[in-house]
């Protein structure tokens, strides 16, 4: 491999991530959304279930959604340690800690516009389930986890038809 005097390592792996094209990280992204879509899937039959989730589960698709996105993870984090508080201090029993977790997960992978969209369908779907199941309490995992499958779908469909209606 040939070195350039006066290049650092950094400079040099700067350019070679630039190479890579957009076209290609949404590609590998569109591989790993398997390792967010399962562990919700796990997560949503233990909250029907039991009312409780383990989130631990969570831990290694958050992680990878930091790494892929260029998100303010900080921010994120901040934010949700924040919630935590407050929900610990109001001792709120219906948006429980796990909730929190799921919604700070998906805000990894998500932008803001689409962790809006993900969080109103989620509710428009709990209270269609509300007025069915007429139970006093419900989980929101499935809820959240139906919803997000649509954003991600709805996602990947409007990117497909994207480069059909740039053409002239």
């Amino acid at each position: 491999m040939q070195t350039i005097p006066g290049v650092s390592f950094l400079e040099k792996l700067r350019h070679i991530t630039s190479l890579i094209s957009k076209q290609t990280k949404d590609d590998v992204m569109h591989y790993l959304e398997v390792f967010i879509i399962m562990p919700l899937f796990v997560l949503a039959k233990q909250d029907w279930q039991m009312k409780l989730i383990d989130s631990r589960w969570l831990a290694c698709p958050t992680f990878i959604a930091c790494l892929q996105h260029d998100l303010p993870c900080l921010t994120i984090f901040v934010a949700y340690i924040v919630a935590l508080i407050i929900n610990r201090h109001l001792q709120e029993k219906f948006l429980g800690n796990g909730d929190l977790d799921i919604l700070a997960a998906g805000a990894c992978w998500l932008t803001g516009t689409d962790w809006l969209l993900w969080l109103t369908l989620a509710c428009l779907l709990q209270l269609l389930l509300a007025n069915y199941c007429k139970a006093e309490q419900l989980p929101f995992v499935p809820a959240l986890t139906i919803s997000f499958i649509w954003v991600i779908v709805g996602q990947n469909a409007l990117a497909s038809l994207q480069p059909m209606m740039c053409q002239p």
